[in-house]
């Protein structure tokens, strides 16, 4: 006897794409959430501009530490 192949039917495919909107807007929730806790914690403190000027100095140093490194294959 030849072995059948699993099909999937319309509604497991629509239940599966679902699920994933699902996951996925709850992931884009938590990180609005996220982004709005560190922008509310640095305008606590008073330190937007301290902020700004570490965040400028921690993307040039990324852009420095990738120009030296070797790309691997």
């Amino acid at each position: 006897m030849a072995k059948r192949k699993a099909s999937y039917s319309k509604h497991d495919l629509r239940r599966a794409m679902e699920n994933t909107r699902t996951i996925v807007s709850m992931l884009s929730q938590r990180l609005f959430n996220l982004e709005k806790v560190v922008q509310l914690y640095v305008e606590m403190n008073k330190d937007d501009k301290k902020f700004e000027k570490f965040l400028d100095g921690k993307s040039k140093e990324k852009e420095v530490s990738e120009y030296k490194q070797p790309k691997r294959k």
